[in-house]
């Protein structure tokens, strides 16, 4: 009963806080009141008003680029007179000398009347002024424009010098919804008008982007990044984070998880920003394990500035969570359910009480997958020519828990904290039967090994995060300081069985035919410490500099056992024990400036990385430490309000990931093993990037030429025993290049159907050193191609279709195949829109399959990889709060945009 009693005591607060912003609104002026200083009674709807003058504006301001080529060009009030208050505002005080848009209406009297006001808006508990609004103030007996204003940095604004009438407000912000303040009355016993407190509402549009509509797009675009808003994806509803990134322009994702942005695999993924545990030994383990339902978006950045880590050849994708930001109590529940043992629930829920917001989520997901692999291996020896078939069938199956809880804090008005925990354990099991089979030169069988694997791995983790932000008097001017800790451990259970009918000859000597089990215990952790600071200078111009601090610990314990005489004994040759530490200091500095059409941002950060790799087994220490300039140059043009160029520059780094350093012998598959090579140095990389954006009414395009050049490329090299085994490692190759052209094309074919291109051409380059092959120097030309159909034949009716084709491209030793596959989304809204209901179906043709060829010295191979990917989801969402009503407005407030009376305003 005690927690009903909290959400009816939520309930009234958010009502009384409602109730007294609705009171702080001016309230409407009887007729009775108009009559009595000399006016005619209002009984007939006001005209259309005139748009009032919004070319004085802030400069940091973007321009409404979407309402400037759908709205009529109007005919602005002359300029009135004005007093200069700062730089870069000017707040109106004076009567316009003539209205050449109202030139027959009646001529403004002088008078003593006065208006004024303040504009704010809620957010962080308290209300937030409104800069740079623009108010328009027109007669309400003919809807005649009569003078206008901007709002200060303090969200003030005034009108002076006003005869007795009656009027009425026209409100213009972007980022919040128009308002109209109704029948304001100045007369000779009341000439001062104070509105108070005048309450914006925010909308949903995007100021930092290129899409601007009353409701988020399912994906958005810039110029130095690409956003998808999950909620907008029908064919990503119950899915994971890999489901999303398998539908983002440019990215592909392979049986495994690994992520490839134009052709490169180094990609950096982060949560919120940060680097997670989850991410600790695996760079791709994350997305996986973090369900759809609790992302709000992904952002996709190939060339970052010199603000972010240097890290990832390819760019950043950050994963943002939800976190419900709304007033009062409010949240939404969502349940999915998918073919073959497949579910996942989520539930997000936030409060806010003033100056505090409370935020919490708790996110179910139940996976069972089946998936094989079929590889064949041809060995070309001098005196004789051998075959290896191999067959792999598992099913996995993964339960995953994600509990977070968090808050923020207005301290004070320029004060603000924020901290969050987040719970995350998980539970998988994996079956697997792996046979192979030994052929002669003519493929007649010599015999067959079985291998079957069962495997157990209990997993949790905890991520800490904590924010502080500072705002001063100066816009603009913003300190902020971030702390994150996070940690994940795991205890993976492994249990082998081998049978075999080869000759004893033909048997491998690290081949145990028996009972094996073995145990891999697993800590990783990520302490993150971060100082920015950005202060504005005068004409525009903006310094930016911050400090960051990393430290990586990732540890594992491997022992393998072997059932010897009833009895387990450790194998010291398999068992392994490996502890690799990082950190990483990081410096930058940032300076933008804006020269009329022309802005431009160069930087320079440096980080100086420390590693230390102690193989505990065979005792094998290894430091290594280096230190790097990391710049970055951006120039960007604007052609004009719907077209903008940008030419960017950034070098970057690749750090060897943990076990491609681990100089340890994997045998756990004695027939192809693996070990790293602690002497790997860093990838270096130049990325160059010219980019040009075009956008209209109903289009938007992003065409961009990219060309990136990677210095000591680090790749796995595989090579082939006289006695059939494989060993694999990684070394530095000489260099690799890719350039080439992507273009992304966004466009309303109607009201109900819109549509989203993108292609990306590129040739790929790898020379290898003098002291590697020169089998792995190579070079090809690919190309992916996305094209998703967003259809809504009627209201609350989402129909999405995507069509994804990645064509063959090479690696160091092999070819990766083309592959393609059709995903299919609907999503209905019910229940008055609290409800939604959902089926999604995955590679609706069953086509997405994983092809290679790979050749070495004295070998080439064939594989071909199949995970289950035709997979059906219903689900069904509600929603818990007065998001439904916000979005109401908003779809109100996009019809209103559509109509003339509002584009003349």
């Amino acid at each position: 009963m005690n927690e009903y009693r909290v959400l009816f005591l939520i309930i009234c607060l958010g009502g009384f806080a409602l109730g007294t912003a609705r009171a702080q609104q001016p309230a409407p002026v009887s007729n009775a009141m108009i009559e009595a200083i000399g006016l005619e009674p209002d009984t007939t709807q006001p005209a259309a008003p005139t748009r009032p003058d919004t070319t004085q504006r802030n400069v940091a301001d973007r321009p409404d680029t979407v309402r400037a080529l759908t709205t009529q060009p109007v005919v602005q009030p002359a300029v009135p007179t004005t007093t200069q208050t700062t730089p870069t505002q000017t707040v109106v005080t004076g009567a316009p000398a003539g209205r050449r848009a109202n030139a027959n209406g009646p001529e403004p009297v002088v008078g003593a009347g006065k208006i004024s006001g303040k504009l704010v808006a809620p957010q962080g508990g308290k209300n937030q002024p409104v800069e740079f609004a623009s108010i328009g103030l027109f007669r309400s007996r003919d809807s005649s424009s009569v003078t206008g204003a901007l709002t200060d940095e303090r969200g003030f604004f005034q009108m002076a010098n006003l005869a007795p009438d009656a009027y009425y407000l026209m409100i213009q912000s972007l980022g919040f919804a128009n308002k109209r303040l109704p029948r304001i009355v100045i007369s000779a016993d009341k000439p001062t008008v104070d509105l108070g407190n005048i309450i914006m509402t925010e909308t949903a549009k995007q100021l930092q982007e290129v899409v601007v509509q009353g409701q988020k797009q399912a994906y958005e675009y810039s110029l130095d990044r690409k956003i998808v808003n999950v909620d907008q994806l029908p064919i990503a509803q119950g899915g994971s984070a890999i489901d999303i990134l398998q539908n983002v322009p440019s990215v592909t994702v392979d049986v495994d998880g690994t992520l490839s942005l134009r052709g490169s695999s180094n990609v950096i993924v982060l949560v919120d920003g940060k680097p997670s545990g989850l991410t600790g030994l695996d760079r791709q383990a994350i997305l996986d394990q973090i369900p759809a339902s609790s992302i709000e978006r992904i952002e996709m950045i190939t060339n970052p500035s010199s603000r972010y880590d240097a890290d990832g050849a390819a760019g950043i994708i950050n994963i943002v969570l939800k976190k419900e930001r709304g007033p009062g109590f409010n949240g939404n529940v969502q349940v999915n359910v998918g073919t073959r043992d497949k579910y996942n629930a989520s539930i997000n829920l936030n409060s806010r009480f003033k100056k505090l917001n409370l935020f919490s989520s708790y996110n179910f997901r139940q996976n069972r997958r089946f998936q094989y692999r079929i590889s064949e291996r041809q060995n070309l020896f001098e005196d004789s020519t051998s075959y290896l078939a191999q067959r792999n069938d598992a099913i996995r199956r993964s339960v995953n828990n994600n509990l977070r809880f968090g808050f923020d804090y207005a301290l004070s008005p320029r004060n603000n904290v924020t901290a969050s925990i987040l719970y995350r354990p998980q539970y998988s099991y994996d079956s697997e039967v792996e046979n192979f089979n030994t052929l002669d030169a003519n493929r007649v069988s010599l015999g067959q090994t079985v291998r079957t694997t069962e495997e157990t791995e209990p997993e949790r983790g905890l991520d800490y995060a904590f924010g502080y932000r500072r705002t001063f008097d100066k816009k603009g001017r913003e300190l902020t300081f971030d702390a994150t800790m996070s940690n994940n451990k795991s205890n993976e259970f492994q249990n082998f069985s081998n049978t075999s009918t080869l000759p004893v000859n033909l048997l491998t000597p690290n081949f145990l035919i028996g009972q094996q089990r073995a145990d891999n215990n697993r800590q990783n952790q990520v302490a993150v410490l971060q100082l920015d600071f950005a202060e504005p200078l005068k004409d525009k111009k903006k310094f930016e500099t911050g400090l960051k601090h990393t430290y990586r610990r990732l540890a594992s314990n491997y022992v393998f056992e072997n059932l010897l005489n009833e009895a387990w004994t450790v194998n010291p040759a398999i068992s392994n024990n490996f502890i690799y530490d990082e950190r990483t200091s990081a410096a930058y500095v940032n300076f933008g400036d804006e020269i009329k059409k022309m802005s431009y941002q160069v930087g320079l950060r440096t980080e100086y990385t420390a590693i230390e790799t102690d193989q505990r087994t065979t005792n094998v220490q290894n430091r290594r430490d280096y230190i790097y300039l990391f710049p970055s140059v951006f120039l960007n043009y604007n052609a004009s309000q719907s077209q903008k160029m940008q030419i960017n520059y950034s070098r970057r780094i690749n750090r060897p990931s943990t076990w491609s350093l681990n100089p340890f012998i994997d045998l756990s598959d004695p027939l192809n093993i693996r070990f790293g090579n602690p002497n790997l140095n860093p990838e270096l990389i130049n990325s160059f990037e010219l980019s040009h954006l075009l956008y209209g009414k109903n289009t938007t395009l992003t065409s961009t030429l990219f060309f990136r050049q990677t210095n000591n490329e680090i790749t796995n090299y595989r090579t082939l025993r006289p006695d059939g085994i494989t060993e694999q490692t990684s070394l530095n190759l000489n260099r690799s290049q890719n350039y080439g052209l992507e273009i992304v094309l966004s466009q309303e074919i109607t009201r109900w159907w819109k549509a989203n291109g993108n292609f990306s051409f590129f040739q790929r380059n790898i020379q290898a050193s003098a002291d590697i092959p020169g089998i792995l120097t190579r070079t090809n030309r690919s190309w992916t191609t996305r094209i998703t159909s967003n259809m809504s034949p009627k209201k609350g009716t989402d129909i999405q279709v995507a069509l994804n084709y990645r064509s063959p491209f090479i690696v160091a030793q092999g070819t990766i195949k083309a592959m393609t596959n059709v995903d299919l989304g609907v999503k209905q809204t019910i229940l008055k829109g609290r409800g939604t209901v959902s089926l999604r179906v995955s590679d609706l043709f069953n086509t997405m399959q994983f092809r290679n060829e790979s050749f070495g010295p004295n070998f080439t191979s064939t594989s071909r990889n199949k995970r289950e990917s035709r997979i059906g989801f219903i689900g069904f969402s509600y929603r818990l709060s007065r998001e439904v009503v916000r979005e109401k407005d908003r779809d109100q407030e996009k019809e209103r945009d559509d109509t003339p009376t509002e584009n003349e305003f």
